[in-house]
């Protein structure tokens, strides 16, 4: 399971899904502000659509329902363009460090918490009976696309880290401090100052590498995007981590 299903379903496939969908964005934004939650843990999909085609976004979510193995996966990587890029710039440190577990690449291009969330709760998560350890890379997209605050960005992770309890209660779970910005000059730090405190040291653990993917030059782009020697900093930052969680 090192790369994800590069086939979409056919078009009548994906038009029939929408028909079934829950209520679009807009509504289900307004139904949560009646029960007090913020936009940042509110499931919706993902409207994006800048330089897309149209339904992209429910094809790559199919694409992950659609890979064979699930019942084998030990680990989960669950994010957005960071985390997708394992496929891509990531693939090589991918094969070398985490095929051996049988990986499961959740990441997907654009997303902010919201997004995952809606993809945790449609599946992506589901039938995972060996799952061990879940890395958690979220948070840039909130602040700059969806311009969610840092307060609401740390509700979003942690309503990540309840699904995935819900999904998958005997696995660890492992936050990345959100990776920062324009080589080190956006840090996120009140976000991740929040989001640290998230960690139990039990269940849930918290690691920030950013130092470390700044110093080594870690960065593909502004965005923060990792080129393959930032995908072994952070392979070889949290190995540690993973060892302990695995055998625990």
């Amino acid at each position: 399971m090192t790369r994800r299903f590069q086939t979409y379903l056919p078009g009548l496939l994906i038009l029939g899904l929408w028909a079934v969908l829950p209520a679009p964005a807009a509504a289900q934004e307004a139904a949560a502000e009646e029960i007090g939650l913020c936009a940042a843990e509110t499931p919706v999909m993902n409207p994006w659509t800048r330089k897309k085609p149209a339904g992209w976004w429910l094809k790559r979510h199919e694409e992950i329902l659609a890979l064979p193995g699930r019942n084998e996966v030990q680990i989960a990587f669950i994010g957005d363009s960071i985390t997708d890029g394992w496929d891509n710039a990531g693939l090589k440190v991918w094969e070398k460090e985490y095929v051996p577990l049988k990986p499961l690449n959740l990441g997907i291009d654009c997303d902010s918490t919201q997004h995952v969330l809606w993809r945790l709760d449609h599946g992506e998560m589901d039938n995972l009976p060996k799952l061990k350890v879940v890395v958690i890379e979220i948070g840039t997209n909130n602040q700059g696309i969806t311009r969610d605050p840092p307060e609401d960005i740390a509700k979003g992770v942690e309503a990540i880290c309840g699904r995935v309890k819900q999904k998958a209660p005997q696995a660890k779970i492992l936050i990345m401090a959100i990776f920062p910005k324009r080589f080190g000059a956006i840090k996120h730090d009140v976000a991740n100052g929040l989001i640290a405190k998230l960690a139990d040291d039990k269940q849930i653990f918290y690691m920030d590498i950013n130092e470390a993917l700044v110093t080594g030059k870690g960065f593909a782009d502004w965005v923060g995007h990792l080129n393959e020697t930032g995908f072994q900093i952070w392979a070889d930052q949290i190995r540690p981590q993973i060892e302990k969680l695995m055998k625990d």
